[in-house]
Parts: C-alpha cells; structure tokens; sequence
C-alpha cells in the first residue's frame, strides 16, 4: 500500500485516533500487512526461510485471538505459507521454536493443533543430527496431549532411531532420553514400537469383502448376520495388529519398504542402548527376530541371545505380553460385551509364532497359564496357518506342559487328550509328528493318570494303530502304551475283565511291539495272584523274541518281598487254580492251530513257554507246601497229607513234566514233586523206567545226575526182586567201558538207589517194636557191599568223569548207612576211601568238582555210620586240608563237615535230622 497517497495518509490519520480494542485490531491488521509485504518480496529461499522463522511462531499465536478477524487473516497468512512451503522442499521451519511454544502449558488447543502441523513439516526437512537433537523433545512434548498428536509425534521420532548416536558408556544410555520420570509416555512408545515391528512390508489398507466373519457366541440370530456382513466389509488389519493400530503406524504418508526396514533397525538399537527396562522389550525383540528383512531379523536375534542368561522366563509381565501377541484378542464367552472390530487384535502371523514357541517352552509360568496354554495348543495344531514346524513346536509345548503342569487342573488334562486323540486320528503326513503326538498322551498319561483310568478304548486304539501303522511310529505308541500303564494299575470289575480280555488278544499278535507292550499291561495291571495274567505272561515267556520272553520271565521270577503276618501270605497264584487254569488253555489250545508240533507229536506250548509253566507251576506248589508260621518247607509228612488232597492236580502237574520231556529244569520239577510224595506218584512212573534209564545216557552231566536220582525214587518204590535186578542191570552196565557217560549215569544210580534203600531200611527200623524187627537177609547185604565195591572201584579210574560220579555214589550211601566194607585191609575199604579222597583235596591235579565232592563224601561218611572208625584220621585230613590254600568254598565246606563230624563224635545224635539233607550238585542251577 503506497504511504504517500491519499488513501494511506487518511488511514494513518485515522489509525492514530483509534483507542482499546479497535486499536488492537487495526495493530494486528497492519502485523499482518508487514508479514505479507516480506513474504512478499522474498525473491530467494532463504530470504523466505528467514521470514518463516521469524514471523510462523507469533503468526500462530494469533490463532488464539478473540476476535474472529484475525483468526481470519491468520488462516489466510497459513494458508499462503503453506503453498510456498510445500513447493520448496528445502525450507527449513523453526522446529525446535515450535516445540517449545508446542509444550506451552497455557497455549490454547487451537495453536496447538496448528502448531504440530508445522512441526511435522518441517520436522523430516531437519538434518539428520538436528533430528536427532530434538528426538528427546518430540518425547517430551507428548506428555498430556492427545492420542492422535502423540502418535504423529511417535511417528515422527521412530525414523530418527536409526540416526541416534548412542554413548558407549552403557551408563550414560539411559540419560539419552530420561524416559525414567515419564512411565505413561514410555508405554505409549513401546505400544507403537511393537506395532511398527509388526506392521508388513508393502501393506496396505483396504477393503476385503471375501474376508471371513469370526464366529460369534450368538450366531444365528439376525443381529449377528447383521454385525457379520458389516465386519465383511471392513477392512482387514495385519496379524497381530487391529485396524487401529495399522492406521497409527501408516499414519498420513506411509513409509516405504526401505524406510519401514530402517523404523525398525532403530528401535531394535533403541532397545539395545536399555532406554527402556530390558523386561519391557524382550517381545519386541522376539517379533523383531521373526522379521522378513535379514537385517532386523539378525540385529534382534543377537540381541536376544545376549539377554538369554539374564531374562526371567518366568516374570509374568514378560508371559503375559508373549501370549497377548501370539493370541490377539482372543473371544471369550465368561466376558460380558463386546469389543469394537477396529480394537480386535488379530493373532500375529505364523512366522512370528515360530519365533514366541521356543520361548514359552523356556518357562514354567507359560506351561501353567491357563486357559492361555491351552489356546496355544489349539491354534497350534488345528489353526488355519499351522505347519509342520509350528505343528512340531506346540507338540513340545503340550509335552512341556504335560511336565509341569498342576496334576489337579482337569479341564486342562482333558482338553490337551481330546486334542492329542484328534491330531492322532486325523493327521497322517507327517509320521514324526505322530510319534511326538504319542508320546505326548503317554507323559499326559504319567501326569493325570485319572484321565485315563476308565478310557480302555483309548488303550484299544494305540493296540490297534500300533498293529498298523510303521515301524518308528509303532516304537512311538509302545513307549507311549508303556508309560500309559500304570493309570491302569488300580482296575475292578468290569474294566478289568475287559483289560483281561485285551491283554490276552494282543499277547498273541504277530508285531513284537505289540507282544512286549501286551505282556507289560499282563504284568502291571493284574495282581501277582492273578492267574489269567499269569498264563499270559508264561505265554509270552516263550516268546521267539528275546525282549518279549526275556522281561515275562524276569517278572515270573521276581516275587514281592514277605510281607508281615498281619497282612497274611505273599500273594502268589494257588497251585491248584494255577494248574488247573494251564489244563483248560492247554486243552484248548491243542485243537488250534497254535499248538507245537513236535516230531510226529503235538503239545499245547512250544517248549520255551511249557518249559516256563514247569518251573511257575513248581513255584507254586512249594508256595503251596510252605507253613505260614515259620515259613519253612513242611516236613516229608505233612506234605504227603497236604498233597493227598490235591492228588489230581499234581498228577496234572506231573503230566506238564513228562510232557514236556526235555530240559534239565524240567527234569529238577518232575523229580522234586516225586520226591516230596514217592508212595503216591513215583507208581505212576513204572512204566515209563526205560525213558528214565535212557536220560541216564545223555550228553548232558547234570541231565544224567538227575535222571539217576529219578530212577533210584522210582525203583525204590518197586517190590519183590526188582531192586536185585536193577543193581545187577546197573552193575553190567558199569563195566561198558564203550560209553564213559553211561558208566557215569550207572554208577550214579546206584549210589541213590542204595543211599534210599539204606535210609528206608533204617526209617523202618525205627519204627517197628523190637520183637517184630526183622535181620536183613544175607543175600540183601550182599547186593548192597558188591554195590558198594563197584561204585569205589572207579575212584581210581583214570578219566576225570567217573571218580566224581564214584565220590557222589558213596557219600549217598554213607549219608544213608554204613558201608558194607571192611574197614580195613586189601581191596577197597573204609580206610583207603579215607586216604583216597584226602589225598585228592591239595592236590594241584584234581579238579574243583572233584575237590568239592570228596570234602562232602568224607563230611557223610559218619553222618550214616555213628561208630565210623576213622572219625579221628578223617576231622584230621580235613584240618590239614584247611592250613593249605584253598579256594574260599572248599575252607567252608571242610569247616562244614568238620563241625558236622565234632558233632557226632560227642554224641550228639543228628543221625534222623540230617537224613532230610539234600545233597546239591555244584555248578546246577535248577531254578534259573
């Protein structure tokens, strides 16, 4: 406006009688003008920039005016700064002026809300130290002012990050930002932090009119079909993130791929420099590490690896966020209401999930956040996005929470075995997760045993599938099945009857898994005196697999310890139940195709598993005969009138064992059961002498020991002239020096049958009234000394066979009487059988056997005959034996029979009480 015209001089004339107000007005009308005027005749960039910084502060003070034409010339000077701002990019604006008059407490929202505008244009124009300078005042000026300009703010400083400098002193970090004294401040930053490090690269935000509507809890309705078309046509936020937030971060010019990457380098080195506590960032940094672009992905990842050994894994706060990212805003029916769609978290993508799994498996709090862990599990196994991997890692979860969990949370147990059931039946690519999936439900199984307890078709099925599926998987649900078990151990009634009936279809199948798992159900689940399970497990004892039949005879054979008299005998199966039992499968069985074919016969059992009944059945038996007060054998007596009652099951009994025909613990049952009752079953074997006689023949010298002992129980038993003719048939067969193994069966038995007619003789005559006792006749002596001279003619035989089987022969018949010898003189004597069997102890030349059999042989000679002769020379032999080195067995056997002979000598009479010792051959081992 030109000063010396009319118009101007009028307005200055007029200007000056203006008072209050109106004068306010004209001042700021002719502000205004100036302001105009420099804009105006500002021909360069920095005359503008000078102009801008000088004038754009005050000019957006006036905004506060009252008065409504100079909010007017206001918004026209703003609007005019802004064409020519906008043109010229490298303006500069007073940021740093702005801000301070931004965080004026007493400037009015109006000025504000312009001034952030300015400050978020000029702002990026900074360079990048002067950015970086003033990122602390952006922090500052947040504090109290609303949610949109703090997150333009926010949106400002998060590109600023990457620039930062940061001390090196770890110290001085903190200092960079003094986030300590502004809490609020701090969470509304790391809430927009986590969500720039989920935003995507390249997204954009629109409509999805295909997107699925989430299933709501009053579906149906014509509300929700309603509300289900209007969220159709919303659109859709990132994983993780709700539509909210994705416009937060997008903000009014969205950051390109390349600035998005650096956004977040800068926080991870936000984070790295500790501005924040480290607690507060661990899930940033996990989601950071989950990142697409390798840098972030890396700077995060080492970053949290450094932080491992130094984060609880446990602090709730950490758990908490893990799982709200992993799950989003996950619907849930006990919450009243409902959430807007645009504040709905959607759960964060499956990459990031892969990435939060390892985590929660580090910690015990994850495992037992309930209903949380569970809603994990799902999602991980039946999400819409699952994949193997994830599918792998939520199956260590479900095995770290089976681990740890609480065994009384049963809501938890049951839905973790309805989801494990499901992936087993209806996943079938994968056969490593299958077996991981297994294995699982059996450690579920350890942990709340009562879920299954009464679900027999659970353990059907995994009998079932294990016959089906492949090997690895097989070994999976075998495990599984194994640890299963013992959640059946407490069965009653009706689920025992039908674990019964399981057990004994599965015992029996082809697949060797499902045969060893079967036979550890038969001897977990059934009690020791439980005679079906038993059965079972003998069948399995003579399993063609050594893991099968190897573990049944390890459980056949190990018994519960005694228990005390207040709580009765040991639990063990009745001899008669037991073999009676065996009788009804036997007879079965012979008529199926599961019988054994032996040669041109056929028996119920191959003859692993016959040979296993013999030895339980014996086990039995002796159970049987054993008095429950002072838990001893009973005596010869007793125990013919406790079996008297029980005839027909030791005669079944006794059939197992001539059935079975082979064997040396065979032949030790079937000798022991004759013995305990010889008038009543050695009968039964008259007729079947020359199987007996042919046993003595074998290659087998314990066989041959055994089957001597048989022969003499069953021949002692005979009448009339039979004895005279077996010792004469004996005696003949003695001199065949064709067989030495024959000779040794020979000699033998007659040792035993001597040693029992002689302890028959002497029991009969203790029994009669002295005027019915009857001489033996001449001729029965005679038969027993030529007997006694063949037996002690092979003591000096040359072979290393038959002196030991002589030895044996007569300690045999001088346990049982006296020699018929001469004590002294030529030929063989009592004093040469003395010398002889002395000499043999030292010596380096002889055997141990041979050793042990003569130190026993002398121990019994006077144990028979009370006024042996030598009694002094023998007790001795046998000192003298001592003083020389000696295997330690052979010391105590001399101080034994020494102790035995000392006895006797002082008239002591053990004569009827040592009659009832057995003499046990070394080196056999009957019972296994």
């Amino acid at each position: 406006m030109p000063r010396n015209g009319k118009q101007g001089w009028e307005l200055d004339s007029h200007t000056q009688q203006l008072t209050g107000p109106d004068y306010h007005i004209n001042m700021d009308n002719m502000y205004f003008i100036r302001v105009f005027l420099r804009l105006g005749h500002a021909e360069t960039d920095d005359q503008l920039q000078d102009i801008i910084s000088k004038f754009l502060p005050p000019v957006l003070l006036k905004l506060s005016s009252v008065q409504e034409g100079v909010r007017k010339k206001v918004m026209e000077l703003l609007v005019h700064l802004n064409k020519r701002i906008k043109s010229r990019p490298k303006i500069q604006l007073p940021v740093e002026t702005l801000l301070v008059q931004y965080q004026d407490p007493a400037a009015a929202s109006f000025v504000t809300n312009f001034t952030i505008i300015y400050i978020k244009m000029g702002y990026p124009r900074l360079e990048v130290g002067k950015q970086c300078e003033l990122a602390p005042t952006l922090l500052t000026a947040m504090e109290g002012k609303p949610q949109p300009q703090q997150d333009s703010l926010m949106h400002l400083l998060i590109p600023t990050l990457y620039h930062m400098k940061y001390p090196a002193d770890a110290s001085k970090n903190a200092s960079a930002f003094n986030l300590s004294e502004r809490p609020k401040t701090v969470q509304l930053l790391l809430e927009f932090m986590l969500d720039v490090l989920l935003m995507p690269y390249g997204f954009v935000l629109n409509e999805s009119p295909t997107r699925p509507s989430p299933s709501s809890s009053q579906g149906g309705s014509a509300d929700g079909a309603a509300a289900a078309a209007s969220i159709q046509s919303l659109p859709q936020a990132p994983p993780g993130m709700n539509i909210y937030a994705a416009k937060r971060v997008i903000g009014e010019a969205q950051w390109t791929a390349e600035q998005l990457e650096q956004c977040k380098l800068g926080i991870v080195k936000f984070i790295e420099a500790k501005q924040v506590p480290e607690v507060e960032t661990v899930v940033h940094l996990v989601v950071a590490s989950s990142d697409t672009r390798h840098s972030v992905a890396t700077a995060a990842d080492l970053e949290l690896k450094s932080k491992q050994s130094i984060v609880d894994w446990n602090n709730p706060l950490i758990i908490n966020k893990m799982y709200k990212v992993y799950l989003g805003d996950v619907p849930l029916k006990t919450k009243g209401g409902t959430m807007k769609h645009e504040l709905k978290h959607e759960p964060v993508s499956t990459r990031v999930k892969l990435k939060i799994l390892p985590h929660l498996l580090r910690s015990r709090l994850a495992a037992e956040c309930f209903p949380a862990n569970i809603q994990v599990v799902y999602d991980g196994l039946f999400g819409a996005n699952t994949n193997n991997k994830l599918l792998s890692l939520t199956l260590q979860f479900v095995h770290h929470i089976c681990m740890v969990c609480p065994d009384t949370n049963k809501p938890l147990g049951l839905m973790l075995l309805n989801g494990l059931t499901k992936l087993i039946n209806e996943y079938k690519e994968d056969p490593k997760l299958l077996c991981v999936a297994y294995s699982a439900v059996g450690k579920l199984s350890s942990r709340m045993p009562q879920l299954f307890t009464k679900d027999i078709a659970l353990v059907q099925q995994f009998f079932e599938s294990m016959c089906k599926e492949e090997p690895d998987v097989r070994l999976a649900i075998q495990e599984a099945l194994s640890m299963m078990v013992g959640a059946y151990a407490n069965l009653q009634g009706a689920l025992l009857n039908l674990m019964e009936a399981l057990v004994a279809a599965y015992i029996v199948k082809p697949e060797v898994q499902v045969r060893q798992v079967a036979m550890k159900f038969a001897s977990t689940v059934f009690g020791p005196d439980h005679v079906p399970s038993r059965y079972l497990l003998l069948l399995a004892a003579g399993d063609p697999r050594e893991e099968v039949c190897g573990e049944a005879q390890k459980v056949l054979r190990t018994f519960p310890t005694k228990s005390p008299e207040k709580e009765g005998p040991r639990p063990i199966p009745s001899f008669p139940d037991m073999v009676a039992y065996i009788q009804e499968k036997a007879s079965q069985r012979i008529k199926t195709p599961a019988k054994y074919i032996v040669g041109t016969s056929a028996i119920p059992f191959n003859p692993s598993a016959f040979a296993e009944v013999i030895r339980i059945t014996d086990l039995d038996l002796n159970s049987c005969l054993e008095c429950p007060t002072c838990k001893m054998i009973y005596s010869l007596p007793l125990a013919v009138n406790r079996l008297g009652h029980q005839s027909k099951t030791v005669v079944l009994y006794m059939d197992y064992n001539f059935f079975l025909q082979t064997g040396i613990p065979v032949m030790y049952c079937l000798l022991e059961v004759v013995s305990v009752c010889p008038e009543k079953l050695a009968p039964k074997f008259v007729d079947k002498i020359e199987w007996i006689k042919s046993l003595m023949n074998t290659n087998k010298e314990d066989m041959r020991e055994l089957a001597a002992q048989l022969y003499a129980v069953v021949v002692s038993t005979m009448t009339g002239n039979e004895l005279q003719a077996a010792v004469h048939s004996l005696v003949k067969i003695t001199k065949d020096n064709r067989s030495p193994e024959t000779q040794h069966g020979a000699i033998l038995a007659l040792g035993y049958m001597v040693g029992r007619y002689m302890s028959k003789k002497k029991a009969a005559a203790c029994s009669e009234p002295a005027h019915k006792h009857s001489i033996p006749s001449q001729e029965e002596d005679d038969i027993v000394a030529m007997a006694t001279k063949t037996v002690g003619s092979f003591l000096e035989n040359s072979s290393a066979l038959l002196p030991v089987a002589a030895c044996t022969a007569l300690g045999e018949i001088g346990r049982n009487g006296a020699l018929l010898i001469p004590a002294e003189g030529e030929g063989l004597t009592k004093l040469s059988i003395v010398e002889n069997l002395l000499a043999r102890i030292p010596s380096g030349k002889e055997s141990a056997k041979i050793k042990e059999r003569s130190v026993q042989t002398l121990g019994y000679l006077p144990v028979g005959d009370g006024d042996f002769p030598y009694q002094k020379k023998l007790l001795q032999g046998l000192m003298d034996s001592v003083e020389v080195t000696l295997p330690i067995h052979l010391t105590f056997s001399c101080f034994f029979y020494m102790m035995l002979c000392e006895l006797l000598k002082s008239g002591v009479g053990l004569g009827t009480k040592v009659i009832g010792l057995q003499m046990q051959p070394s080196g056999i081992q009957y019972r296994g």
